[in-house]
């Protein structure tokens, strides 16, 4: 039976065939993990904008009205043809919606159903929930990102929404500052990271590679506090300490708190998704990322 991950507003929820190993091979194939999942590790779906959901008539039905997800696959079309009460269905988009939430069929994963696969429609699911990023040419130069361009702000003044501008981007990051007595080539690299975010109104993306920027900011922090203080050269299986062994050291020495140290290992592992070759996430602009990533670096600076 399914285990039934949901959270509100997925892109994709799959309903129908058992998540099995060509489950998994085919999300990470077509892009929409970064790694290969393995059997039971179903609510790392949710870090992707996915989940899983059981089939249970008009149950399901209630569920995603309830969670409102982008889409609804089917993995495979028995238990479309059950709940779409239709004897012929092809593959992709239906025309039935539950609400805003799209349905879409794809091939079974299941081994019995090996004679009807085809990856195509996987990978036209994984393309209908990717973004595209502009192509950047003379004529598009100097104009705000096509996001950017639909963004809304309230102006503090009159209270009225107007258009995002790119003084909105440069005045989000303008306050956030590193501690004077960090390192100039760290501080250099941070501000960089400042940098890409304020150039994100020109091009969305960039607000992208500058959180990716910033964990590199980070990391330079807790590597150069970590030699400072004497952190062992290698870790317990005689090996060069990775980031883990330092930000783990560091927690040892009461140089950040438990809760500090929880937020640094989550800071590491979006830093291992964002530099996995083959696969460009697109993160938002999310401010508040460069800000606790700021108050992690003056913290650790100064602990």
């Amino acid at each position: 039976m399914t285990t039934e991950v949901l959270i509100p507003n997925l892109k994709i929820v799959f309903c129908g065939t058992e998540p099995g190993q060509k489950f998994w091979e085919i999300l990470h194939r077509v892009g929409l993990t970064p790694v290969r999942l393995k059997p039971g590790e179903d609510r790392s779906l949710n870090h992707y904008e996915m989940g899983l959901i059981e089939f249970e008539g008009e149950t399901l039905t209630g569920q995603v009205q309830k969670f409102k997800p982008l889409i609804l696959c089917f993995n495979g079309k028995k238990t479309a043809k059950s709940y779409l009460k239709s004897r012929n269905i092809n593959y992709g988009f239906q025309q039935q919606k539950i609400g805003f939430t799209k349905v879409f069929v794809a091939p079974s994963t299941a081994a019995s159903a090996g004679r009807y696969w085809d990856e195509k429609w996987w990978f036209t699911l994984a393309d209908s929930v990717g973004t595209n990023v502009t192509r950047i040419s003379p004529d598009n130069y100097y104009e705000p990102d096509e996001i950017c361009k639909a963004m809304k702000s309230i102006n503090p003044q009159t209270g009225q929404t107007v258009n995002t501008a790119e003084a909105d981007f440069i005045n989000a990051v303008r306050d956030i500052e590193l501690h004077y007595s960090i390192p100039l080539h760290i501080k250099n690299m941070f501000e960089i990271s400042k940098a890409l975010f304020a150039y994100g109104y020109l091009y969305y993306p960039f607000c992208t590679l500058a959180t990716e920027q910033a964990l590199k900011s980070l990391e330079a922090v807790i590597s150069l506090k970590y030699d400072l203080i004497g952190g062992p050269k290698e870790n317990k299986h005689g090996l060069s300490p990775v980031l883990a062994d330092k930000i783990n050291y560091l927690y040892s020495k009461r140089l950040v708190s438990k809760a500090q140290k929880e937020v640094l290992h989550d800071c590491r592992l979006l830093r291992n998704l964002s530099f996995h070759s083959g696969y460009q996430q697109i993160l938002g602009h999310y401010v508040e990322t460069l800000s606790i990533i700021c108050l992690l670096m003056n913290d650790i600076w100064k602990a």
